[in-house]
């Protein structure tokens, strides 16, 4: 039989470890290490300017309001990352779901890419710098996306041509209930982790200076619908005094009534506009077309602005198979007073 101190020991340690568990199962729930990472490592998310620190007057308009022709691209690689190559190697069989590993695809993407010479990238499904390098100069082009120390976590990764641009400011907006909280979960508890990637620039040759965003939302629509709110409030509206350029995997169609709510459709003035409109909506086939895709790149702003040759790359890899589950959209853009 169990000596009677034995068994009290037993019975209190094993109360001990599942007080520990519950414990760290509510400290997981409520986002206890995001919080304590936010009060001890980077704190909270740099917060989003106002649209009054660049002013856009009629005195200033000609002078303030004139850009360069911007290539932009966005682009969702579909499993960008070394890390997931690897553990679907080890765990399933090298499968990610449809995609060819990584590694494979990532040369043919970068001389995709190389050919596109975009200005701007928005990036999602994208990992670290380390996996964004396999597929764009880091020489060429500066990147923002979120580091914490070590950490990084690039899903919605930005990318800019550091020649032709200075970056004034920069943070990320999160998608959930706290914005401010680094890699705060979605609206759902335990949630994918998503975020808003945001920049402004100014363009070194005239000065003009815009703001540039890109983002990745949740597929799930407890997510993103809340998301759709929260970009309208918190981004969108601030069109009404930056230039601004977006981009980004929405999980969204374009004839959806959550693509309304992104873009301000219903505002006495529509707020962002989609590119593809501003180009003339040019001939595609009816798969293609903006209202089928979740991807999207959007203009708004104080100042006038155009599009042309707006182009949805279908090309899959050299050898048949897809580049991404994700086709490449590549927009000339130029605003102008």
């Amino acid at each position: 039989m169990l000596n009677k101190s034995f068994l009290k020991i037993l019975i209190c340690s094993g109360a001990a470890v599942l007080s520990l568990l519950v414990l760290l199962a509510v400290f997981i729930r409520y986002q206890g290490f995001q919080y304590w990472a936010a009060y001890t490592d980077r704190g909270f998310a740099t917060a989003l300017p106002l649209a009054s620190a660049y002013p856009i007057t009629e005195a200033n308009r000609s002078a303030t309001c004139n850009s360069g022709d911007l290539k932009v691209l966005t682009f969702n690689v579909e499993y960008g990352s070394e890390l997931i190559e690897s553990m679907a190697a080890r765990f399933n069989k090298g499968s990610t779901g449809g995609a060819l590993p990584w590694s494979v695809r990532a040369p043919e993407i970068r001389e995709r890419i190389k050919g596109y010479e975009p200005d701007l990238i928005g990036f999602q499904e994208t990992h670290t710098d380390k996996d964004i390098a396999t597929i764009l100069s880091v020489t060429d082009y500066g990147l923002i996306s979120y580091h914490m120390g070590s950490f990084e976590y690039g899903d919605a990764a930005l990318a800019y041509k550091v020649a032709r641009f200075e970056v004034l400011d920069k943070g990320q907006m999160w998608l959930g209930p706290n914005p401010e909280l680094p890699m705060s979960f979605g609206f759902k508890p335990l949630a994918m982790i998503r975020y808003v990637n945001w920049a402004v620039l100014k363009e070194k040759s005239n000065g003009f200076t815009f703001m540039y965003v890109n983002t990745h939302f949740d597929n799930a629509g407890v997510n993103k619908d809340p998301s759709a709110i929260l970009f309208y409030e918190r981004i969108t509206q601030l069109a009404q005094g930056l230039p601004m350029i977006v981009t980004g995997d929405f999980n969204t169609t374009g004839d959806s009534e959550r693509y309304r709510k992104i873009i301000g459709a219903d505002k006495p003035v529509q707020l962002l506009q989609n590119t593809y409109v501003l180009a003339g909506q040019p001939k595609v086939s009816p798969e293609l077309h903006p209202d089928k895709r979740i991807d999207h790149i959007f203009v708004g702003g104080p100042c006038h602005a155009k599009a042309g040759h707006w182009f949805i790359d279908p090309q899959p890899l050299m050898n048949g198979e897809r580049m991404s589950d994700h086709l490449p959209i590549l927009v000339s853009i130029q605003f102008n007073s």
